[in-house]
């Protein structure tokens, strides 16, 4: 017996990028590109985003102490930091703008 298990194509970079400049209900989105390398585990954000979803080689990662990233905020800046350093892969960040 043969299973062929078939899921559609979609690619990730084009999806994010079509949020680019996107106003939904007057909250503008953005995403932001990082590149991994293995080693590094925080990533910092432009000031006034604010991180919304979260993916790593095109898989959507968990926030949250115990699970894959933490979001930290120091009154300016919002920072990722990863449990795992992302090996050399993208990383893909939706943010909002605060206001």
């Amino acid at each position: 017996m043969t299973v062929n298990i078939s899921k559609p194509e979609q690619n990730l970079r084009e999806e994010l990028a079509a949020l680019r400049a996107k106003v939904v209900a007057g909250v503008a989105q953005e995403a932001f590109w990082f590149s991994g390398d293995g080693a590094t585990t925080t990533f910092a954000l432009a000031r006034g985003w604010k991180p919304k979803f979260v993916y790593v080689d095109g898989a959507l990662k968990r926030p949250g102490t115990g699970e894959d990233y933490t979001v930290s905020y120091d009154g300016f800046f919002y920072s990722l930091a990863f449990a795992v350093a992302p090996a050399t892969v993208d990383v893909g960040v939706i943010c909002v703008r605060e206001v």
